[in-house]
Parts: C-alpha cells; structure tokens; sequence
C-alpha cells in the first residue's frame, strides 16, 4: 500500500511539474507578437485565462490560490493594477454568498437543516421510490439556501442508515439513493441567488458588463423552472436505470436522527426562523418596492451583520468555521477580475469573431442552445462550477451583444449550464461526497449523468423559449 501511495504521489508530482512548466512557457510567448487583430495586453491576457484554466482543470493548485494567482499576474503584466484586481474580491455579490454560508451555519448549529429534512423523508413512508423522490426533493430545497456540499453531507448519513435497514445487498437501491442525493444537491442550488456560486456570479457579470440589476426574484424566475422540471426527470433516470429492488424498506433509523434534531436553545431557533422569512421577504421585496440599487447585497450585508451581533443575533464567529468557505469568496473575486480583463483586453470579442464565423447564418435560439451545449461539456475539464462560470458568462453576455440577443438569456443559459455537473464524480463536491461511501462506481454515474445532461439542453431549450418571455423581460 505505502508502495502504491508512494508511486502516485510521484506521478501527481510529475505532472505538475508539467504544467508549472506550461504555464511558464506561456508567460513567455505572451511577450511574441500577438496574433493577428488581438493587442499586447490581450495577448497577455489570453495566456492568464490559458494559465488559469490549466491550473483549474489539472488541481496543480488549489482553486482559490489560482484566483490569486490571475490577480498577481494581471498586476505584473501590467494589465490591471493591483487595487483594481483586488477589488473584486470585495465584489457585493461575495456579500450574497456570506450571508448564504451564515444561513446554513445557523440551521447546522440549531440542527434545523436535519430536522426538515427528516419531516420530508418520514413524510414519504417506506415506499422506496416515494423515499428516493422525497429525499431529492428535501435536499434541493435545502440546497437553495445553503451549499450543497453541506445539504449533501446532511443526507448522506441519514441516507446510508436507511439503506443499511434494508438489511441485503441492494447495488441498484444504493446506486438510485446516492446519485439522487448529488444529483438534487446540484439542481436545487440553480434556484436562487444564494444556492450555488454560477448564480451571483452570473449577476454579477450582467451588472458589470451590461449594467443589468437582477433582483431576487428575476432570478427565481430563472431558475426555478429547471428546479422543478428537472428533480422528477432525474429522479425518473434513475429509477428506470437503477430500479429498486425492492419496494418498501424500513426507515426506524430515522427515529435514531430525531433525537439529534432538538434544540434547547428555543430562542435560537425562533431567531433563525425569523431572519429567514425576513431575508426571503425583503428579497422578494426588491421586486415590487422602490428600493436602492444593489438592493439584493444590500439586504444581504445587513442580514449578515445582525446574524451575528449580541442579543439580536444567533451566531459567534466561531460558528463560520466549518460553514464559511473563504476560498469561494477568493475564487470569486479572482474569476470576476479575469472575466473583466477578458473583456476590456479585447480576447472575448476577438474569440467571438471565431466563433461567428462557424454559426454565420444560424438563429439566436441555436447558438444559445450551442452555448449551453459548450459550457456544460467544459464542466469535465474545469471540474468546477464556479470556474465554468466565470469562463463562459462574460463571453455569453458579448455574444449576445454581437448578435443582437437578450444578454440575460445568454447569461443565464451559461450561467445555468454551468450547474449541470452530472457526469463525472469530480465535476462537484456533492457527486464527490456521494461517490466516496462506495455505493456506485464512475460509470454508473457516467451513464445516468449523460442522460440527464441531453435532458438538461432539452429542458433549457423549452423553459428559454416558452416559459421566460412570460415571466419577465429586460
């Protein structure tokens, strides 16, 4: 065993050795001539984004570091200044995530994100494929308010003692459980501003590129669709590939789970009932009120600031330490300066004069479906959301602008494109947690996520062209 650790310890040293190599060669032909109709600096900029992408599809460094690493080397290139870069680390929409990450710390320290997921599975009964469905829709709700990757960490537990009472070797039962946790995870999170980072980033990039202010509920309206159309078409993959083997199973582990769900601090729970509703209100709110620009990370500040005060609020600092991912904020700070570069150095436009030239002649409606096909196939490079979205939104948002499309259609078909992580168990942190108890090996998910992501195009295709131009227009 030590031998075999040894050995692929040495491999990944390799390769990174490798592409710590590539990267440098690139910095140095971003010093040749440019190629034709790009400038100097977008030249430079091109190799940053080239950098970047290396780095993220390969994990020769970690995610939030190679954020880091755009902004330093946008400064020394002599791209941006450093002030500039940083900024965007204390962009508003990190305002929107904290206060998503605040959320789920206070249901974690209250236990009120097991508990409402207990009620939604006991509610279900012992009909398996009622469970399965149940369990996938309580973990999508909670998922559009907090991280997925700790909604799927909830369930897992809850998920594999259920399965363990089913008392016999079950593969297709545990397979159908098991994706289906990672795969609601995902979906849920294209919900709302705060359920996965493709979501703000998205709104953020409309604002900075197109001076577009999406509200809360503009953007429910986006994403809810796929939410509800795509749990139960998930689920029916599933089903129909992984039949259950069995149709009823015992579920009195979850009494053993609801003795863990009770708070003495009462007076604690009341608080995190009301900030939700209230936060939920006064977004929502946004929509049909006078209220100030930014209103969605105004709210979302302010929110975040009371949580954590004495008296009024729930939460101690310590509290963000297993719930806060402050290489998120990093990461997003880092892809909203590269996405701005992009743009301002003339790479986008002059990636898209490619791109043009091979949809000359084509409708709007299948170059958006073109776009969606892309960035959600780009996932099993980057193998993160958050790094597809930073990539493809900005170029989506100025495709729109040369073909004369609805920039938030396009935004929004990146940017909802880039959650659909279904194949591989790298693809997200959810598929990953899912993968590691063992229940499914890569192919399995590889034939149920293949599936599911033609359906996603279909699904896109329909909600963009039949439900969106009915519920809002900008």
């Amino acid at each position: 065993m030590e031998k075999f650790c040894g050995s692929f310890k040495q491999k990944c040293d390799i390769k990174n050795i490798i592409v710590y190599l590539l990267c440098l060669l690139i910095l140095v032909i971003v010093h040749c001539d440019p190629p034709t109709g790009l400038s100097q600096t977008g030249f430079k900029m091109l190799g940053i984004a080239i950098i970047s992408a290396l780095l993220w599809s390969t994990d020769a460094a970690p995610i939030p570091i190679t954020a880091l690493i755009i902004i330093f080397l946008q400064t020394v290139l002599n791209i941006t200044p450093l002030n500039e870069a940083l900024k965007y680390i204390a962009h508003p929409v990190n305002a929107l995530l904290f206060v998503g990450f605040s959320l789920a710390a206070g249901l974690k320290k209250y236990n009120l994100d097991k508990k409402i997921s207990l009620k939604i599975i006991d509610y279900a009964g012992t009909n398996v494929r009622k469970l399965l469905f149940n369990i996938m829709a309580a973990v999508a709700f909670l998922s559009m308010w907090m991280s997925n990757t700790s909604t799927t960490a909830i369930m897992i537990p809850i998920v594999a003692s259920i399965l363990k009472m089913a008392e016999g070797d079950y593969e297709n039962l545990g397979k159908a459980f098991m994706i289906g946790i990672a795969y609601a995870g995902t979906i849920g999170g294209m919900a709302t501003p705060v359920g996965t980072t493709p979501n703000p980033i998205t709104i953020a990039f409309l604002n900075e590129m197109v001076n577009i202010n999406l509200t809360f509920l503009d953007w429910v309206s986006i994403g809810l669709p796929f939410v509800i159309l795509l749990i139960p078409i998930a689920w029916l993959i599933l089903i129909l590939l992984y039949p259950p083997e069995i149709k009823e199973v015992s579920i009195n582990s979850i009494q053993h789970f609801n003795e863990g769900t009770k708070s003495r601090d009462k007076m604690g729970v009341i608080k995190v009932y009301t900030y939700f509703g209230l936060l939920i209100f006064l977004w929502i709110g946004g929509s049909f009120f006078p209220v100030p620009r930014g209103w969605l990370y105004i709210v979302s500040l302010g929110g975040s600031i009371l949580m954590y005060l004495p008296i009024v609020g729930f939460l101690n600092w310590k509290d963000t330490r297993d719930n806060v991912d402050w290489g998120v904020l990093i990461l997003i700070g880092g892809g909203l300066s590269l996405g701005k570069g992009l743009s301002q150095s003339g790479v986008i436009d002059w990636i898209i004069g490619f791109f043009l030239q091979g949809v000359q002649g084509l409708p709007v409606s299948i170059i958006i479906i073109l776009v969606v096909a892309l960035t959600s196939i780009s996932i099993l490079f980057f193998c993160s959301i958050t790094a597809t979205s930073t990539a493809f939104v900005p170029f989506a948002i100025s495709l729109a602008l040369q073909v004369d499309a609805n920039p938030v259609i396009l935004a929004a078909a990146a940017g909802i494109a880039s959650s659909f992580a279904f194949i591989l168990p790298a693809n997200t942190p959810p598929n990953a947690i899912a993968y590691s108890l063992g229940y499914f090996e890569t192919k399995d998910m590889m034939k149920a996520g293949v599936i599911l992501l033609v359906l996603c195009i279909v699904v896109f295709i329909a909600v963009s062209n039949i439900l969106w131009p009915f519920i809002f227009k900008f």
